[in-house]
């Protein structure tokens, strides 16, 4: 099976004419389901944005367009494509939303001691095991391919300062969107599921306390 990265390097880019002018109304109303998309997701709506640019990040030495960005200040945002369906735009939304709450409850874990409750609760989830489940996707698998620190990742640190991929938060925010996609359904990894019910649980207990 063609890996993601092999895919792009055969060349996915499909040449067109001109673009297709922007539409208005199509904006509007991809931006106002992404405001309610948001929100079914738990998460703030108005720390969502659909913008009229585009985005680019490299993933094993591939420039990729991005669909979606989480940013550092908690923002999700979208980035408009006239071909991109509803459905797909949710897909987003979910991806987006999981990496808001893979980060606070990170940096809540990064605020504590190392016998701090957190730490407890995450104890189980060793480097080992991770990696040996690698993702739960193309997309995430890719990610853990490019890891090439010298030590595997650690749960909840700084990854993109060490190798340049993050395979736990992408393969969650995967996860996240397998779910929405299939629900109950979904053939998720055991391991990958309970984490990230874990990380739903811990993130929501972290915004309750701050409300």
């Amino acid at each position: 099976m063609m890996s993601f990265l092999a895919w792009l390097r055969k060349g996915s880019r499909v040449e067109s004419a001109e673009p297709p002018p922007f539409d208005a109304a199509d904006f509007t109303r991809k931006a106002e389901h992404l405001a309610a998309m948001t929100a079914s997701f738990g998460y703030d709506p108005r720390k969502a944005r659909l913008a009229a640019e585009e985005f680019f990040f490299e993933l094993g030495g591939v420039r990729c367009k991005a669909e979606g960005r989480a940013t550092p200040d908690g923002a999700i945002i979208v980035f408009y494509d006239p071909q991109m369906s509803l459905a797909r735009l949710a897909c987003c939304v979910a991806h987006e939303v999981q990496h808001q709450k893979y980060a606070r409850v990170r940096r809540a874990v990064e605020g504590e001691s190392e016998n701090g409750p957190l730490h407890a609760v995450f104890a189980a989830f060793t480097p080992d095991r991770l990696a040996e489940r690698g993702g739960v996707s193309d997309y995430s698998n890719e990610h853990w391919a490019g890891w090439r620190a010298p030590e595997p990742p650690r749960l909840f640190e700084d990854e993109m300062a060490r190798g340049g991929a993050e395979p736990i938060n992408e393969t969650l925010a995967e996860v996240a969107k397998a779910l929405h996609n299939f629900g109950r359904e979904a053939r998720i990894d055991p391991l990958w599921r309970e984490l990230y019910e874990l990380v739903g649980r811990e993130w929501a207990r972290l915004e309750a306390r701050v409300d």
